[in-house]
């Protein structure tokens, strides 16, 4: 079954019109993703980080990479100083996010990604992602942060689905601590590199409609 990703989205409670869906479709990726996080070694000035990549639509490609401690340091930088407040971690998130994502195009095909793929691009086009690649690379790279201490004000949880009429949407998620309001963090609608959009999940509608009005893309 080829899967879609829309911008057209509809809304609706967390997580509750999709998850069959996910069960059925995106399951065997978290598993894969899941396995791959586990057996991530730590950071090591000498080593540096292994950490898995996948591209190419539904992760067609995957590809571990090696992220040098200076690249690393580079990319959580981003959370230094520590954020007063959530709302300033998840800004720091968006910009470590989009950092990365130019570290892994440094290593992969990636940094040719354009966003709102399906409308612009060909599938077969070399780097190009899905929402589906888009997701499981920001859950890779949220748990990361987390894992390493970096998230003070949120915590990482299963990735966001939405669907509409003809298509499917997937973004990463993280959850305010305090609140418990979730958010999901969606690469899938810029250019690679370029910040994602981080949104209440309650509130999660067309990204496409708000690039119209906001032609700031930062």
């Amino acid at each position: 079954m080829k899967i879609t990703c829309s911008s057209n989205v509809a809304t609706g409670p967390r997580f509750s019109a999709g998850r069959r869906v996910i069960a059925l479709l995106f399951a065997p990726l978290l598993a894969l993703w899941a396995l791959g996080m586990a057996i991530l070694p730590g950071i090591s000035h000498a080593r540096g980080l292994n950490v898995p990549i996948c591209y190419g639509f539904s992760c067609e490609t995957r590809v571990v990479i090696r992220v040098t401690p200076a690249e690393w340091q580079s990319v959580v930088g981003w959370f230094s100083p520590a954020a007063p407040t959530a709302a300033d971690e998840r800004q720091q998130i968006r910009e470590a996010i989009g950092w990365m994502e130019v570290i892994v195009g440094n290593h992969t095909p990636t940094h040719l990604d354009r966003g709102l793929n399906l409308e612009k691009e060909p599938p077969e086009k070399l780097g190009q992602m899905d929402c589906i690649d888009e997701s499981i690379n920001t859950t890779t790279y949220l748990t990361l942060f987390e894992q390493q201490g970096h998230l003070r004000w949120h915590r990482v949880i299963e990735p966001a689905y939405r669907r509409s009429m003809f298509d499917a949407h997937w973004a990463g998620q993280i959850e305010e601590v305090k609140t418990g309001t979730a958010f999901v963090v969606d690469s899938w609608f810029q250019d690679n590199g370029m910040l994602p959009y981080i949104k209440e999940s309650s509130v999660w509608k067309d990204l496409r409609w708000a690039l119209l009005i906001h032609p700031n893309r930062n």
